[in-house]
């Protein structure tokens, strides 16, 4: 609603027409004569100019208010009219318009004419009983909703179970992950391998290194030579043969470190678990003194010492 006493442009209280004889018929209570009544018919006049040119101010407001929105970017005439251009060409569309649309209703209706539709006096009744059978069974107590939530939520309950075992540190999958590589290393399926400890006397020197490559791709065998003494120090060579042949076979000869009665552990890295074997130490004549075949060797999952 419009304040009609505050949106005028004169101020509050401010008459156009004020008159001298105003004082005059106020002082002595007395306006009957002509002057005075043209003074206010003058007021009178100048109250309804002024609403009128409040009315006119507020039809102003209101028409830059329209003439905004009509000329806005995104919602005015512009945008009405190319909206309307848009509805046009798809209502016209030769491949999806209303053309297209009757054609389309037209097929379907000569299509639907010739087709003949008994429907059984009994459809209504056989759908209302199938219909009463599917909310029997959905209700049943036995194998209905109900059921199938408990036993949901059952499986729920089961399958967390199983989720705290297969974390379980002690038997869980890493405990399992951990014997199966026991398992596989134990089978021969391992690139980690042992001689285990033996003992050496003081003429044997040196140690012979051979491997086999039993594949098709190049392969290396790193050798660990380990001598451990009575307060378990330890002195070690390593030694890295390269096999870049398939089916050949690479030898290498090294110092055993340490002196004297020694306990010694040969470790052998494999690439590839297919890679075979061999060591022998040797005295200063170079003949064969500890021996491990191939099949002497003892597979492990792991070194945890180093």
């Amino acid at each position: 609603m419009w304040n009609w006493d505050d949106n005028y442009p004169w101020k509050k209280g401010h008459h156009h027409c004020d008159h001298q004889c105003d004082k005059h018929c106020h002082d002595d209570h007395h306006c009957h004569d002509d002057h005075c009544k043209d003074c206010f018919q003058c007021g009178h006049d100048s109250q309804l100019l002024m609403k009128i040119i409040k009315v006119l101010c507020i039809l102003k407001k209101e028409i830059d208010k329209c003439e905004k929105l009509l000329c806005h970017p995104k919602f005015g005439l512009k945008e009405i009219k190319c909206e309307i251009r848009n509805i046009e060409k798809a209502v016209f569309s030769p491949t999806f318009g209303l053309e297209e649309i009757k054609t389309e209703v037209s097929e379907i209706l000569d299509i639907v004419k010739n087709i003949n539709i008994e429907i059984p006096i009994t459809l209504l009744s056989d759908i209302k009983s199938e219909v009463s059978a599917i909310e029997s069974a959905v209700f049943n107590p036995t194998f209905g909703l109900e059921e199938i939530k408990s036993e949901v939520s059952s499986i729920e309950t089961i399958v967390g179970g199983i989720q705290d075992m297969l974390e379980n540190p002690t038997f869980g999958l890493v405990e399992i992950k951990s014997e199966v590589s026991q398992i596989l290393a134990n089978q021969g399926f391992t690139n980690f391998y042992t001689t285990g400890p033996f003992l050496v006397d003081c003429i044997e020197q040196s140690v012979l290194l051979k491997a086999l490559n039993n594949t098709t791709t190049p392969q290396t065998v790193t050798f660990n030579i380990r001598t451990v003494d009575e307060g378990c120090d330890v002195e070690e060579v390593t030694t890295t043969l390269g096999i870049s042949t398939p089916c050949c076979i690479v030898e290498d000869t090294v110092t055993i470190p340490g002196y004297g009665r020694r306990n010694v552990e040969i470790r052998a890295i494999l690439s590839d678990p297919r890679v075979q074997v061999y060591a022998a130490t040797q005295d200063c004549a170079l003949s064969k003194i500890n021996e491990f075949k191939y099949a002497q060797w003892v597979p492990v999952a792991t070194f945890p010492c180093s």
